[in-house]
């Protein structure tokens, strides 16, 4: 465990949409924990392939980096949120950074160059076309990146993100994990038979268990 007195340095990947401020604000907390607390914020503009292919010509826009003001005052108001809110805390130095490139070799870059802790970015879920042709920003730090890497987002998912095979909970599940203190994991219904072959539960949880071993094709 890193000493609380050390520097920590937190580098918050952001575009300045949705997401953007669940970034900043999670950045700025880890920083406020430490004695001394350093976060870098960057902005990269990662002009698309539709934009780069002739004969399509990029505006100046497109092919310049994000306004350096804008991100200021996009970092500055956040800041000053997590004062109010946390009157207590210790704020962190804060600086801002603006790029031009392909976004995950900005960030990954910067973050080496700022001796960074931790890099903090989010995801936008993109799926078929849009992610094989943009990619994962969040999912290339994570293999490149020489530090560890927190990818947040919002507790409650857009629609449009979701994975079909994914679901919630199931609401009898988590009054038995409630009503037994987490001794037993699942209801009747899925101790018997889950919809995963691969889930089993095994390990010190009590004299209770969930139910009988399950291999991996489920017998």
């Amino acid at each position: 465990m890193s000493d609380p007195k050390s520097k920590y340095v937190v580098l918050a990947a952001v575009d300045l949409r949705e997401g953007s401020p669940l970034v900043l604000s999670r950045a700025i907390e880890l920083a406020s924990m430490h004695e001394v607390g350093e976060v870098h914020v960057i902005a990269v503009n990662e002009p698309s392939p539709a934009v780069v292919v002739p004969p399509m010509v990029p505006t100046a826009e497109q092919l310049a980096a994000p306004d350096p003001a804008r991100l200021a005052d996009f970092a500055r108001s956040h800041l000053d949120d997590f004062k109010q809110r946390v009157k207590s805390a210790r704020l962190p130095a804060v600086e801002v950074h603006t790029a031009l490139g392909y976004a995950p070799d900005e960030i990954v870059w910067l973050a080496a160059h700022v001796d960074a802790d931790l890099i903090v970015l989010g995801t936008h879920g993109r799926k078929g076309l849009k992610r094989l042709l943009l990619g994962s920003v969040a999912e290339k730090v994570v293999r490149l990146a020489g530090c560890p890497v927190m990818v947040v987002r919002e507790k409650q998912h857009h629609a449009d993100w979701r994975v079909p095979e994914i679901e919630p909970v199931c609401p009898d599940c988590a009054k038995v994990r409630a009503s037994t203190g987490g001794q037993q994991l699942w209801c009747e219904r899925h101790s018997v038979s889950h919809v995963r072959a691969h889930v089993y539960h095994m390990g010190d949880r009590g004299a209770a268990t969930s139910g009988s071993l399950m291999h991996s094709d489920g017998t």
